[in-house]
């Protein structure tokens, strides 16, 4: 791809970069130290390097700059990273935020390693290797509006096994107040941090069906008021008419306690979802066009209902729209769950 650059249009970005640089320098500044120059270096060396690196190599390409002080700056320099986060944020509300057409979206993201000491490296699936593999696993906070796109927040998720061990936690540094959370709970925390704290705006949430999957975390997003569009996977049990519950009474040839759980006592059980796509009729499948692409639109034939997803309790949760959506282009099947109300575009926000 030729971008026609100019002497002129490199020296222009660099002041750029400055410029930009300059708004975030008091972040790396405490009582005792000034980690400025360091952290303009480490930008340099992010942007100069050829695909990945890491100090060694940043400082190769980046001018009086010194490997050990980059390496310091990133792993003991006492900056906070929680404000330079919460800067970023603020940036992007002013630069694209938008109530109706921006949105927040939620994923993973993981990074195969080869020892046992990087903090949270444990045998897990691994998304880039399509296996479980030895890898840490970073949960990512990202803003769209439109063609734009950023990141804006982020949590390293900790398995279990490091919380409990104690050595290790104290050899890597990993404070001892910090306590084990699932990967959907990470993600609640920087939704409600974005929202509360920094008033970010956005129209819905959108996740993947690893964490779609998961009722609490939708639940947590429609408690609050907030809409969200979640992948599921095809397995996923939901009901066209919601069934009743109720706790059964005990049978009389049964001993024991009676019982207390409440289940499903009328009603067929859940329909996985990929045997409902096979129940629609031509009629309910509209053609929706998606985006424009390089070569052509993008259309998608989808369908929307309402249903009753199946919870992680097996009882049937609040009604809600499932999006099913067939790309036209690999005939690949899409399937999506939003607490969106009935008069919202739910077309356009898929």
């Amino acid at each position: 791809m030729d971008f026609s650059l100019s002497v002129q249009d490199l020296h222009e970005s660099n002041d750029k970069i400055q410029g930009f640089h300059g708004g975030y320098t008091l972040h790396f500044i405490t009582k005792t130290r000034n980690m400025v120059k360091q952290s303009f270096q480490y930008i340099q060396g992010k942007l100069l390097g050829n695909g990945r690196g890491n100090m060694s190599s940043y400082s190769e390409h980046v001018l009086d700059c010194d490997n050990q002080s980059l390496q310091h700056f990133v792993s003991n320099s006492p900056w906070n990273h929680r404000p330079v986060l919460d800067h970023i944020q603020r940036d992007v509300i002013d630069a694209v935020g938008d109530n109706t057409n921006g949105s927040m979206h939620i994923d993973e993201c993981c990074f195969p390693k080869q020892g046992n000491d990087s903090v949270g490296v444990a045998p897990q699936y691994c998304g880039r290797l399509g296996k479980v593999a030895n890898c840490q696993v970073g949960v990512f906070l990202g803003y769209v509006k439109d063609s734009y796109r950023t990141l804006i927040d982020e949590r390293l998720y900790l398995p279990e096994e490091w919380i409990t061990d104690k050595v290790r936690r104290r050899k890597c540094g990993v404070p001892w107040y910090v306590r084990f959370k699932k990967k959907t709970e990470l993600a609640w925390e920087m939704i409600h941090h974005a929202q509360k704290k920094n008033k970010m705006p956005f129209g819905w949430v959108g996740m993947d069906s690893l964490y779609g999957r998961d009722s609490w975390l939708r639940n947590k997003i429609a408690t609050h008021g907030m809409i969200y569009i979640a992948d599921i996977p095809c397995n996923l049990g939901v009901w066209l008419e919601r069934p009743k519950t109720g706790v059964p009474p005990r049978k009389e040839a049964v001993r024991g306690r009676n019982p207390t759980r409440e289940k499903v006592i009328e009603g067929t059980d859940p329909m996985k979802v990929r045997d409902l796509k096979d129940q629609l009729g031509s009629k309910q499948w509209y053609p929706v066009f998606i985006r424009d692409t390089e070569r052509k639109e993008l259309w998608a034939d989808m369908a929307c209902l309402r249903v009753f997803p199946s919870e992680d309790n097996s009882l049937p949760g609040e009604e809600c729209w499932l999006i099913i959506r067939k790309d036209l282009k690999d005939n690949e099947i899409k399937y999506q769950l939003s607490n969106a109300p009935a008069e919202a575009s739910i077309y356009r926000l898929a």
